[in-house]
């Protein structure tokens, strides 16, 4: 926290010494990354496109779930009239379930995350690109973030004009 406001601090200095050099106006805005890329068509399209994968994920590891609870309740009514080694073969292989439930979770966790993060990094890749290209067209000389200003007049907002070029330039 110290060393977010110590850094906004220099920048603040550092703007403010750079715009006594220049004799024209300093132009500085703001936008808000998250909500900017948040906003944008792609995005909103990419989390359906996750929440599918996720819910088709949620299905099979459930179903799999049932099985498991299934077997452990059979296996319990049913113990008392079972020999040592059929029960011990049972359980063995409920044991067995539950690691490969296990490993099933993982996996479908890691893919998600990974899955997610590309799916990110395409968009955070443009989001640079449309940032670029609009600080030269506007002529801006600094375009800062968000969490790293403390407060900014919403005139100096162009967060919705970011997200209009990322939903415009696919």
């Amino acid at each position: 926290m110290i060393s977010r406001i110590l850094a906004t601090g220099f920048l603040v200095i550092g703007l403010l010494a750079s715009a006594n050099v220049y004799a024209g106006e300093l132009k500085v805005v703001f936008v808000d990354v998250k909500s900017a890329i948040e906003n944008t068509t792609q995005y909103r399209n990419d989390i359906k496109h996750l929440e599918q994968i996720k819910a088709a994920k949620q299905k099979e590891l459930e179903s799999l779930r049932n099985k498991i609870n299934q077997m452990d309740k059979d296996l319990l009514s049913q113990s008392m009239v079972m020999s040592p080694d059929r029960l011990a073969k049972k359980q063995q292989t409920i044991n067995n379930m539950k690691k490969d439930f296990k490993r099933k979770l993982q996996d479908a966790q890691e893919a998600m995350t990974a899955e997610r993060n590309r799916l990110l990094q395409g968009i955070n890749t443009k989001f640079g690109e449309k940032i670029r290209e609009l600080g030269e067209q506007k002529g801006y000389d600094y375009i800062l973030t968000k969490p790293s200003v403390l407060y900014v007049k919403n005139v100096h907002n162009i967060t919705a004009e970011v997200t209009k070029l990322l939903n415009e330039g696919k």
